[in-house]
Parts: structure tokens; sequence; C-alpha cells
């Protein structure tokens, strides 16, 4: 008994010794079909036409061309349907060409185009000017690599270029478009210059001899874009050299300079960019630059506070990721993060950045709910609510610096905490704690159980003046003229248990209370609570303002040591642009050379001199108290 495939190749060979038997230049075939079976007897192709022109044995024209091609296997898969006005048969070279129009259909694909040639051996199709592809699959979320939501799909894709190459093999369709490439699907618009889809390949019989459909609608598993890629989505705008879109792993990745300018303003960029699943990742490298993310008028990100706008925000950091939380948007910065914002920067081994899903239009959701499932709204920063920087926190506006290992901001309340030795220089101001709270104007330094808060100030004069002797005994009176400061000595520190600084528009307050200690030149002190005014000033060599000490106010149980000499009082104030030091409430200077005591006491450190005043009111006197002379030896 003869095989089927024998008989197969048998019967094939007879229907082309007939058709050629059939036709001559002067009498051409109507109507006619020939299949061509390969050697291993499976169906490669059927042929069917309006009219048969014989040329020669090897060549043969058609009128309305048909022809179904197959899968030429077992799986005896109809890959694809070819309609032509006219076309040439090569039967030698199993090829078919034409300069005319075409039309081809897939399982799940319609091409047209103009000028075509076809390979039977290779199994190659190549459409040459005007080709028209449609896909019945959408291509929802190939910006970001998301799925539409279900029943929000766009279920058809439509591509233009100028050429078409249509490679099939038994696992797989390869289209590769190329020159002017347009694609678009729903809101989604891709440009480039070459363009490669890849699609499955029909399934043909099932193993009981059942017909399989061919194609499904998420056939196409993969296309890659090179050259000039333009995407337009949702408003956003994406630009690269390469991308590659796999998508029933909903992954998408953009290399060769890709950058993305977002409907919201943000525009991101980096070496790569790669989305899945509603996870967006910006990574850099040394030759293609660092990643970046550019925000306009979104209040500095927050880290200025929510009421303060810059113009333009730009955040660096060695990769960038974007994820969509139950709450909203979160955006991870690491390696070496530097914020620019104004006149503030700021670096950081790492900032989170926690933000609300922006409000959709409901305009669009209501009437076009198909365009919102599309877009990209990981891009969008939404309202910022807290943005956390870590690891060698540093951060620079003006003349103030703020150091720590973390900062916390919460935008909406307008503050930020600092923890992990934290330390704030503004000029030749340095204060440093265990934890800052900084708020507009307002900064407040806490200590831990067993430390204090230290702040050290620019240095004040010499506040000496002179020995006992020269005291001066008045009554109380009105201020004494200002004394011509000295030369300046050491820095001044201050240390207490809480700190709160108030910056006002000519000067700062410093307000130290709980266990406040003094030290500066000759001057050593300890209160219940300190208040410390500087205010900026000019230096004439360098045009530039640094802060100086005015005034110091010290309250609760006052005690003031200097070389040999201790004061205390209820309440003492130091002017140390005039080197003046008063005491007031019961105000007592001892040193060797004797006591003095009065309601009021002024030190005049210009003048080597004090002045010792009692109390009109209740008629207590200034007294001086001299130590007990020793009788001269005889």
């Amino acid at each position: 008994m003869l095989s089927k495939s024998l008989l197969r190749s048998i019967a094939g060979l007879l229907c082309v010794c007939t058709l050629q038997a059939q036709m001559t230049p002067s009498a051409p075939v109507q109507n006619f079909r020939l299949p061509r079976f390969g050697e291993n007897g499976y169906t490669q192709w059927v042929l069917q036409g309006g009219k048969g022109i014989y040329d020669s044995a090897e060549q043969i024209r058609i009128e309305e061309m048909a022809l179904r091609v197959y899968s030429g296997d077992e799986r005896m898969a109809l890959e694809m349907t070819m309609e032509s006005p006219e076309a040439t048969l090569l039967t030698a070279e199993n090829r078919a060409v034409s300069d005319g129009p075409i039309k081809i259909v897939g399982s799940n694909f319609k091409v047209s185009g103009v000028g075509w040639t076809w390979n039977g051996l290779t199994k190659e199709i190549e459409v040459k000017f005007d080709v028209v592809v449609e896909f019945t699959q959408g291509m929802a979320g190939m910006l970001t690599g998301a799925v539409a939501p279900e029943g929000t799909a766009v279920e058809w894709t439509e591509i233009h270029s100028r050429s078409l190459l249509l490679q099939t093999t038994a696992e797989a369709y390869r289209f590769t478009f190329t020159d002017s490439v347009h694609a678009a699907s729903g809101e989604m618009d891709l440009k480039s210059e070459v363009l490669v889809a890849i699609a499955d390949a029909p399934k043909g019989k099932d193993n009981d001899g059942s017909t399989v459909a061919g194609g499904t609608l998420d056939s196409i598993r993969q296309l890659i874009a090179t050259d000039q890629v333009v995407i337009h989505q949702g408003g956003h705008v994406l630009k690269a050299g390469h991308a590659e879109f796999s998508l029933r792993e909903q992954l998408a990745e953009f290399t060769g300079n890709p950058e993305i300018l977002a409907a919201s303003g943000a525009y991101l960029s980096g070496a790569r960019i790669r989305s899945q699943e509603g996870l967006v990742v910006v990574t850099g490298n040394a030759d293609d630059g660092r990643a970046q993310l550019i925000v306009s008028q979104a209040e500095g990100l927050g880290i200025l506070g929510a009421q303060v706008e810059s113009a333009e925000t730009i955040v660096l950091a060695d990769s960038i990721t974007m994820s969509e939380l139950e709450a909203g948007n979160q955006f991870l910065f690491e390696g070496s993060v530097e914020v620019m914002s104004g006149l503030m920067i700021m670096y950081s081994n790492q900032l989170t950045l926690f933000a609300d899903q922006p409000a959709k239009d409901a305009a669009a959701t209501t009437a076009e709910p198909e365009l919102v499932a599309g877009d990209a709204e990981i891009l969008k920063v939404g309202e910022v609510r807290r943005v956390i920087a870590e690891g060698a926190v540093r951060i620079e506006q003006a003349n103030k610096v703020a150091t720590s290992d973390k900062v916390i901001f919460y935008p909406q309340e307008q503050r930020a905490e600092l923890f992990g030795a934290p330390r704030v220089t503004n000029g030749e101001v340095i204060i440093t704690g265990d934890r800052m709270e900084l708020k507009p104007g307002i900064a407040v330094v806490y200590s831990d159980t067993d430390k204090r808060v230290k702040v050290v100030l620019p240095e004040m004069p010499d506040l000496g003046y002179g020995n006992m002797q020269a005291l001066s005994l008045q009554p109380n009176q009105s201020d004494q003229a200002p004394a011509t400061p000295q030369a300046l000595g050491s820095e001044t520190v201050v240390q207490s248990k809480m700190l709160r600084m108030i910056e006002e528009t000519e000067k700062t307050l410093f307000r130290f209370t709980d266990s406040v200690s003094v030290s500066g030149t000759n001057l050593h002190a300890i209160c219940g609570r300190l208040d410390v005014t500087a205010v900026a000033v000019q230096v004439a060599e360098t045009n530039e303002s640094q802060m100086k000490v005015q005034t110091i106010e010290a309250f609760d149980h006052v005690v003031f040591k200097q070389t040999g000499r201790v004061a205390t009082g209820d309440k003492a104030t130091i002017h140390a642009l005039e080197g003046k030091v008063v005491l007031e409430g019961n105000a007592v200077v001892t040193d060797e050379s004797g006591k003095a005591t009065g309601q009021r006491m002024i030190l005049l450190q210009g003048q080597r001199r004090a002045i010792v005043e009692g109390d009109r009111a209740t008629g207590k006197r200034a007294t001086i108290t001299l130590p007990e002379m020793k009788p001269r030896a005889q």
C-alpha cells in the first residue's frame, strides 16, 4: 500500500503537469487551482487564479491571484492568504513577484502594500512600498509596561512604513518594518526608522485532527524599535535610540539616551529606563550620564516646604525607582543623590519621596476610559507627603549648611527633622545636637538625656575690667556711653538641653533652656535660660556677611566666672559689640581684691572699670567690701 506522503507527491505532480499541459501562450487557463507539496508530502501552498498565462515551464503569469500559504509540516497550519491583481509565479524557484498591490491576511493581522515578492523556500514576504499592517491586538501601556484594565483594552494596532519584510517559521512570525515607521494603538503613537514585531505562529491541527484557531489576541509577544524612537502616550513623550517591549511580561526597556517628558512637566532621563507592571527603574552610567528627574513647579519636591515654590527641581542619582503604592506613588533615588531646587542643594546616599496619586480628570475618566487606562500616572509626582534623605545628608542654602545621617521632610506641615549627629553652620555659627526640628524661620535642637546641645558662636572681646578699686559706686541711673570694643579672643561655646533658633530679617535669636553654660574669651557662665542675638556684619575684605554676637541675656541664677572673679545675679546682659556687661537683681562680684554688691552693675571692658548702682526704690545702697588691711610692720 502506498504511503500517504507518496500519494500527495504524485497528486501534486499530476496537478502541475495537467496545468502546464492546458496552458499555451495563446490559450490561458481560466479559474485554475494549483497546490504544491513539499518533499515530506505536506502542503506548502495552494495557488488560485482567475487567469493563468503560461510563459514557460518556469514562469506563469497570474491575474486575480489568491495564494494560501501553509506551514508545510504536520501542523497543517494556514499561515496566511495573499491576494494580488497580478503576479508572476516562478515555479522552479518557488517564488512569486509583482509590482502591483498586495493584501495579506493572517490569523491576527492584515497587510496591504504595493510591490512585493514571496519566497516559498525561505518563507519570506517583502512588501516594498506603502505598507499598512493591522494587528487585532492593542498595545496599551507600552510606555510603562502596564496593562489596561479589563474592558478598556484597545483591540487593534495599525503600523505604517515604507517597506516590510515578513518571515515565518514554525515558532514565530517576524515583521520587520523599515523607513518612516509609524505605529498607533489607542492613545499610543510610536515613530521610528525600524520596528520589529515578533508574534506566535498559528498552532494548526490538534492531536485529534481538529483545527486549532491560529493565533490569539495576545500573539504579539515582542516589539523592538530602533533609530530615532519617539513615543507619544497620555500626554507623555518618550525619546530613545532603542526600545524593547515584552508584552506578556508587561516589560518595556529603553536605551540609547532615553528621556521621558511627562504631561505633569516632569522630565526623566538616564542610560536605561525599565518599566514592568507599574515599576519604573531609571539607571545611569559613566558613558551616558546619571539618572535624572526634573520637576517643574513642584514646590521643590517638598524639600523647601509645601508653600515654597521652585521654578525647577533637579534630582540626580545612580538609579531612580518609581512604583505605585496603594496610597500613592513612591520615588526612590539611590547612589550619590543630588537635589537642586532654587537656592538649595542637597546631597545624600538615598532619597525616598512619597506622593499622593495624582487626581484624574473626571470628564476623561467617564467619557474615554481607554485613554486613562494607558496613561503613565506613575510619572506624575502628585502632592508630596513625605521625603526621607538618608546617609551622609548635606543641605546647602545661601550661607547655611546642615548635615546629618537622616532627614525627614513633611512638606504639608512645613517642617523637617534631622537625626544622627545633626549639625548646622551659618557663617561662623555652629550648632550640634542629637535631633533637630526645622520650620520656616525656626529651628529647635534637642539633646539626649546625658548630652547637651552645643552651639559655637563668633568670638567675643575680653570683658575683663580691672580690680575692685576701679569700681564706681553710684545710685541707679541711665545707661553709660558705649565703650570702644577691644581685640577679639576665642570662640564662644554655649551648651544646653534644648535650643530654639528664630531667624528674623535682620537678626537671629538663639534661645537656650535647661542647664545652660557659656564659655568664651575670659568668661564662663551658667544659668537657667540664655538668649543670644546675632546680627549679620559686612566684612570689608571679602564683601561677605558674617554672624556677630550682638547681645547675650542670661536669666535664672546667673553665675559668671572670669579669671579670679565670680559675678552672680538674677539677670545678666552682655553687649558684645560694645564690650559691656550688665548684671541686675542682687548683683554680686567677688574677686581677690574684694566684693561688690548692688541692684545693678555695669562692667565696662573698654574703660577697664565698672559701675555699681544701688536701688532707689528700696533705698538699698551699693557697697564694696575690701580685704582686711594688715598693719604695717614697725
